[in-house]
């Protein structure tokens, strides 16, 4: 990679478990990607791949080793920091979409930024643009159960970006999506990877939806086995 790596492992090693019942979900796991890459993980149940994306979300810390976040190791990072480092770094988007149910587009998408404590009027306008961004221009006001699949995961995406994260990280994105709805919303992550140059790294078991990204990060067992740079689908498709 030219640029310095946005984010790294460094021997990571994740254990639960003590004794004979010790699992170890990742071990000695070394990687980097660098800002505005496009990489998916993917892997067999209990590889490891998961537990990846959850340290990488700030959602759990390494057994051992270390994950830096642009040049800064986060070992010593208390919850509160780790809190801190999701709110105005990271953006998620799951495969159950997770919005409020009877809340309108624009609401469910200014939500973080009420976190932040951003002004009313400030917040909606950046909800707009973020809708706007994912191809939603006129269902703002619409509520969760007046949207599609892929609409609501539209919602999701635009919810992840508008704090404009360092990081997207997407788990499993198109899982509860048709094959016509997953194209669209993997066209979609390509194109604000492309024109935006937002960072994403994204879980899948599908390997037509991994071959959108630019590179392929394969984990076995806990380890990280294979790293694939391919051109990706998406340059036949846009």
């Amino acid at each position: 990679m030219a640029s310095p790596p946005l984010i790294e492992f460094r021997q990571v090693s994740k254990i639960y478990g003590e004794g004979e019942a010790a699992i170890r979900a990742l071990d000695h796991v070394d990687l980097a990607i660098a800002a505005h890459e496009f990489v998916a993980i993917m892997g067999p149940s209990g590889s490891g791949k998961s537990t990846a994306m959850n340290i990488l979300g700030c959602l759990d810390v390494p057994t051992s080793g270390d994950y830096v976040f642009q040049g800064i190791p986060t070992s010593g990072f208390d919850r509160g920091q780790l809190t801190l480092l999701r709110r105005h770094m990271l953006g998620f988007v799951f495969q159950g979409f997770n919005l409020l149910p009877r809340t309108s587009a624009v609401e469910n998408v200014e939500l973080p930024l009420i976190y932040r404590g951003m002004a009313v009027r400030e917040r909606r306008e950046r909800a707009r643009e973020a809708l706007a961004l994912v191809g939603l221009t006129g269902r703002e006001h619409h509520k969760t159960q007046e949207l599609s699949g892929g609409q609501q995961q539209r919602v999701a995406i635009a919810r992840a970006i508008v704090t404009e994260p360092a990081l997207l990280l997407a788990d499993e994105p198109t899982g509860n999506l048709d094959t016509k709805t997953s194209v669209e919303i993997m066209d979609l992550l390509t194109r604000l990877n492309r024109e935006q140059g937002i960072t994403i790294v994204m879980v899948t078991h599908e390997s037509d939806i991994a071959a959108y990204a630019e590179r392929l990060l394969r984990f076995v067992d806990g380890k990280l086995e294979t790293e694939i740079e391919h051109r990706r689908r998406a340059d036949h498709v846009l």
